[in-house]
């Protein structure tokens, strides 16, 4: 799987719901981290995992949609659209993915403002 395939399948997996297929993509120590900001607000698979299965349960209609992708590298740059996430409106993001050994280790998320 190339790095570009595995961030489409974590992508399928979101927007299906499907979260433990979806985790299957990331790394068990995982690091997410806001843009310009040192230090990651999610660190390892537990928490990782415990975030993304109340965003599920609580958001049936969650998807995101790719409006751009960039890949880089070992690096994949995404524009998205994410709509249908219970307490937000629609929203865009640039999301960063970081793979090694065929898994996401790191992601950033800048948010539009």
């Amino acid at each position: 799987m190339n790095t570009k395939q595995i961030v489409q399948g974590q992508l399928d997996a979101y927007n299906a719901g499907n979260l433990d297929k979806f985790v299957s993509y990331f790394s068990n120590d995982i690091k997410v981290y806001k843009f310009q900001e040192s230090t990651p607000y999610l660190t390892c698979m537990e928490k990782f995992k415990a975030v993304y299965k109340d965003v599920f349960d609580s958001s049936p209609e969650l998807k995101a949609i790719i409006d751009t992708r960039i890949v880089f590298d070992n690096k994949v740059i995404d524009h998205e659209k994410v709509t249908g996430r219970k307490g937000a409106e629609s929203s865009e993001v640039i999301a960063i993915y970081e793979i090694e050994n065929k898994l996401i280790t790191k992601v950033v998320f800048i948010k539009k403002q």
